[in-house]
C-alpha cells in the first residue's frame, strides 16, 4: 500500500498553507524539514483535493467556514467549531463548501503519541465533533500552547507537546462517546452502518448492490431502499463512488500502469475500467492522471 509521507503532503497542499504564518511552523519555508509533529494553519477558497492516502495522522480544527470530508466510503460535514481526527492509511479528500475557510491542524506520527487505545478508538470512530463555546475555547487554547511550546528551544518541548495533544485524543474521544449515547440507532441506522463497513472490506471484488444484500441478509431492493432513505444517495451510488476514490488515489500516487489498476480494481481489462472511470468522472483515466500529475 503506497503511503504519502508528511513531507510530500505538505508539498502536495502547499496552496492552501500561509506563507510566513503567524500561527504555526512556516512549513513552506525552503529549510523547513518535518519532525513527529507538526502544527500549522492552512487558509483555503473553495478548494478541493484529490483522494491521498497518509502514513501519519491529522487532526482538523476548523475556525471558521466549513468543508465535506470523505474518509473511506463516509461523508463527513466538518463545520466552524469543529474538531476531526483523520488516522493513517485510510483515503481523505475534502471539498470546501465556504468561500473562506480557516484550520488550525495538526500532523502526527504514527508513533508520537503512544496512547495506543485511545488511538485504536479513534480508528474506528471516525466522525467529526461540534464543540460548544466553552470547550471550543478551551481547544484553541491547547493548540495555541502546543504552537507556542514546539517553538521553543526545551530539550523537553515534545514531550510536552504530547501530553497537550493526548488531551485533545481524550477530549475528542469524550466528544464522540456523548454523541454515540444520545443517538438511538434505529434498525435502519445499523444496516447502513454494517453497509458502510463490509462497503470498506469488499469494494475491490463486490461491485453490485446483491453482494452486499446477500452478506446482510436483505434483499437488493431493501438494501438500496433503506440507504436511500437514510443517507440519501443509492447503495449502488456508495460502491462507485469508492471504486472510484481508490482509482483516483492510484492513478496519482502511484506509477501502475491503467491495467494494472485495472486488475487492482477487479475489473476484466483495462478497457472495462476505462470506460466505467469515464462514465463516472467524465474523463478517462490517462487524461485524469495528466491533468493532477
Amino acid at each position: 500500500m503506497e503511503l504519502l509521507s508528511m513531507s510530500q503532503t505538505l508539498e502536495l497542499y502547499n496552496q492552501i498553507h500561509v506563507k510566513e504564518p503567524k500561527f504555526g511552523m512556516n512549513v513552506l519555508s525552503n529549510d523547513f524539514r518535518p519532525h513527529d509533529i507538526v502544527i500549522l494553519q492552512s487558509n483555503s477558497q473553495k478548494k478541493e483535493g484529490v483522494p491521498v492516502r497518509c502514513d501519519f495522522y491529522t487532526m482538523v480544527f476548523c475556525l471558521t467556514g466549513g468543508s465535506i470530508r470523505y474518509v473511506n466510503q463516509f461523508e463527513y460535514t466538518i463545520n466552524a467549531h469543529s474538531l476531526h481526527l483523520l488516522p493513517p492509511e485510510s483515503i481523505h479528500s475534502f471539498k470546501d463548501t465556504f468561500d473562506k475557510t480557516e484550520y488550525y491542524v495538526i500532523l502526527f506520527e504514527k508513533y508520537f503519541s503512544q496512547e495506543t487505545e485511545l488511538l485504536s478508538f479513534h480508528n474506528r470512530h471516525l466522525e467529526s465533533v461540534d464543540l460548544e463555546p466553552s470547550l471550543f475555547t478551551k481547544v484553541k487554547d491547547i493548540f495555541e500552547e502546543i504552537e507556542s511550546e514546539l517553538k521553543k528551544d526545551n530539550e523537553d518541548k515534545y514531550l510536552y507537546a504530547k501530553y497537550l495533544l493526548n488531551q485533545l485524543l481524550l477530549i475528542l474521544k469524550r466528544e464522540k462517546l456523548e454523541i454515540k449515547n444520545d443517538t438511538h440507532k434505529t434498525r435502519a441506522d445499523v444496516i447502513c452502518s454494517q453497509f458502510l463497513s463490509l462497503l470498506e472490506e469488499h469494494f475491490k471484488s463486490m461491485k453490485h448492490v446483491s453482494d452486499y444484500a446477500s452478506l446482510l441478509d436483505l434483499t437488493p431492493k431493501y438494501l438500496s431502499e433503506t440507504v436511500k432513505e437514510k443517507l440519501g444517495k443509492s447503495a449502488l451510488h456508495f460502491i462507485h463512488k469508492r471504486i472510484i476514490k481508490e482509482a483516483e488515489y492510484l492513478l496519482v500516487f502511484t506509477d501502475k500502469t491503467i491495467y494494472e489498476i485495472a486488475l487492482t480494481l477487479n475489473f476484466q481489462d483495462a478497457s472495462q475500467f476505462t470506460k466505467f472511470f469515464k462514465l463516472k468522472m467524465g474523463q478517462s483515466p490517462k487524461a485524469f492522471r495528466i491533468s493532477n500529475a
